[in-house]
C-alpha cells in the first residue's frame, strides 16, 4: 500500500476510480455550518445554523453577521449565495427562520461592508416553518439566469406541497430584489403563488446546474424511517414539474408526476449536490459519506450508470461545492443534534 492510501485508510477514505482523495481541513471549530459562499478576491463567508456568518480570511475566523433566528430541529440559519454581480452588487443572502412577528421562513439580504455584512431587507417572506423546526428546505443558489433558486420544505404538513397557494414544499425563481422572476411557470394563474418554478418536494436540501446542459439538480429528503423505507432522492428539475410528494413515494412510473434521477430505497438523506471532475457529488448526512453518481445520456434524458464512494469516516456531510480554485469543498454537520462530534467539529474542508 503506498502513502496515500495509507493515509486514506487511516482517515477513513474511500477512493474513487483508483484516485486517491486527499482531505485538508481549512477552519474547524465551526457549530452547524450549513451554507459556504466564496468572496472574489479571497475570503469564505459560512453560515452557522444557530445565526451566525462567520468569514475565513487569511488563516483568520471572524464574525461577519449575527441574525435573529429561531434555531430549532433543522431551522435557523441556513442557505447563503452572492449576487451574481458581487461585488459591484455587493450582497449577500441568506435564508433563515424567524420567530418574532409569526414563525416562518424567509430569504433576507445584506449588503456587504468588507470584514461585515449588515442586515438591509428581507426580500420575500411567509415561508412556512413550525414549531419543531423540521422540514425548513433552505438552501438558495443563483442559477445561470441571474435568478435567486430557493428550497422549501412542507413542515411536515405533506399536502402543502402540491398546494400552489403554499410556498412550502417548493422550489421557488425569484429575482434579486425578491420579486417572481419572468417565466416562472405559474405567472398569473389564479390562487398560485407566482414565486413557485416546481412542487411536489418534501423537503428540497441541495441545487446545482449540469456544466454543460445548464439543467438544475436537486436533493431531497425522503421519509426515512417514518414508514420504514427511505427514498430520499435526487431529481433533475423543469419549470412547472410536479415531483410527486406525498401522492408518489420513489418511483411511481405516475405520468403526472416525475420520478427522480436516482433515489436510495434505504435511505440517505442528502445534503447539496455539486458537479466535479465529471461526476455528480451528494454528501450524505445520515450516511455519512460523499458519494459519486457517473451520469450517462444528455440534456433531458440523464441515467445513473454508477455509484461511488468518494470519502467516509468523517461523520455526517452537509454542503459540498466547488471552490474558485477547483477545489472541493465540504462541511461537516456533527454538532447539529444528530451526529457524534469529534475534536474540532464542525469543520470544512477541501477534497483535492
Amino acid at each position: 500500500m503506498d502513502r496515500r492510501r495509507f493515509l486514506g485508510a487511516l482517515l477513513g477514505l474511500a477512493w474513487v476510480r483508483g484516485q486517491g482523495v486527499r482531505v485538508e481541513e481549512v477552519v474547524g471549530g465551526l457549530e452547524v455550518p450549513w451554507a459556504l459562499a466564496f468572496l472574489p478576491g479571497g475570503g469564505l463567508l459560512i453560515s452557522e445554523r444557530p445565526g451566525r456568518v462567520r468569514l475565513f480570511r487569511e488563516g483568520r475566523l471572524s464574525t461577519y453577521a449575527e441574525l435573529p433566528v429561531y434555531a430549532r430541529g433543522e431551522s435557523g440559519l441556513l442557505g447563503l449565495a452572492l449576487h451574481p454581480r458581487f461585488p459591484q452588487e455587493p450582497y449577500v443572502y441568506a435564508y433563515r427562520t424567524v420567530e418574532e412577528g409569526g414563525l416562518r421562513n424567509q430569504v433576507v439580504r445584506l449588503r456587504h461592508l468588507g470584514e461585515r455584512g449588515v442586515l438591509e431587507r428581507v426580500i420575500l417572506d411567509g415561508i412556512p416553518a413550525r414549531p419543531h423546526g423540521l422540514h425548513s428546505g433552505g438552501r438558495i443558489a443563483f442559477g445561470p439566469d441571474g435568478m435567486l433558486y430557493v428550497t422549501t420544505g412542507e413542515v411536515y404538513e405533506r399536502e402543502l406541497a402540491q398546494d400552489l397557494a403554499s410556498l412550502g414544499g417548493k422550489i421557488l425563481r425569484i429575482t434579486p430584489e425578491g420579486d417572481p422572476a419572468p417565466g416562472n411557470p405559474f405567472l398569473g394563474r389564479k390562487g398560485a403563488r407566482p414565486e413557485i418554478y416546481s412542487l411536489g418536494h418534501r423537503n428540497p436540501q441541495g441545487l446545482t446546474w449540469h456544466p454543460v446542459t445548464g439543467e438544475l439538480f436537486s436533493s431531497e429528503h425522503g421519509p426515512s424511517g417514518e414508514q420504514g423505507f427511505g427514498h430520499d432522492e435526487v431529481n433533475v428539475i423543469v419549470p412547472g414539474g410536479n415531483y410527486g410528494w406525498p401522492r408518489v413515494v420513489g418511483r411511481g412510473n405516475d405520468p403526472r408526476y416525475i420520478d427522480p434521477l436516482h433515489f436510495w430505497p434505504q435511505g440517505f438523506p442528502p445534503g447539496n449536490l455539486a458537479f466535479f471532475r465529471g461526476g455528480l457529488y451528494v454528501a450524505g448526512l445520515r450516511g455519512e459519506a460523499l458519494l459519486r453518481l457517473e451520469l450517462q445520456g444528455g440534456r433531458g434524458s440523464f441515467w445513473v450508470s454508477r455509484v461511488e464512494t468518494a470519502i467516509t469516516g468523517l461523520g455526517r456531510l452537509r454542503e459540498v461545492q466547488v471552490g474558485p480554485d477547483g477545489a472541493l469543498y465540504v462541511t461537516t454537520s456533527n454538532r447539529d443534534g444528530r451526529g457524534r462530534p469529534r475534536p474540532g467539529d464542525d469543520k470544512v474542508l477541501r477534497l483535492l
